[in-house]
């Protein structure tokens, strides 16, 4: 998997639905292994890929904005839980929320192309 391939961010998406439709613990155990095995390859690939993009001097920056969005965000998974649930008034609607979260990242990470920040950079080397 690339960096820019958002597969597992579909699968993600995917194995959260039946989470949000049936109530029988055997699906929400099922699903929830699938996500389990999605997650941490998701987060990794995401450190290397700012770090594969990211020019040598401007390291420091770039993850010190990285870790600091990550942050600034981190309040929206369980905001838009608790308002999922407000809304619908019942637990299981708090993964849509979730779910919603995660599907405007998916947005958000479709047009980004690994190769963009480098002819940038050589682009501007030879100006």
């Amino acid at each position: 998997m690339t960096s820019s391939d958002p597969s597992r961010l579909i699968i993600i998406l995917i194995g959260g639905l039946p989470i949000l439709f049936s109530d029988t613990a055997a699906v929400f155990w099922v699903c929830a292994l699938v996500l389990s095995f999605c997650v941490g390859p998701v987060q990794a690939s995401s450190r290397s890929f700012l770090a594969r993009i990211t020019p040598p001097e401007r390291a420091g920056e770039n993850f010190g904005l990285y870790a600091t969005t990550g942050r600034a965000v981190s309040f929206l998974g369980p905001a838009m839980f608790a308002v999922s649930i407000s809304i619908f008034g019942f637990q299981r609607a708090g993964t849509l929320g979730i779910l919603i979260v995660l599907f405007i990242g998916l947005l958000l990470i479709i047009p980004v192309r690994p190769d963009a920040p480098r002819k940038a950079m050589q682009a501007q080397a030879e100006s």
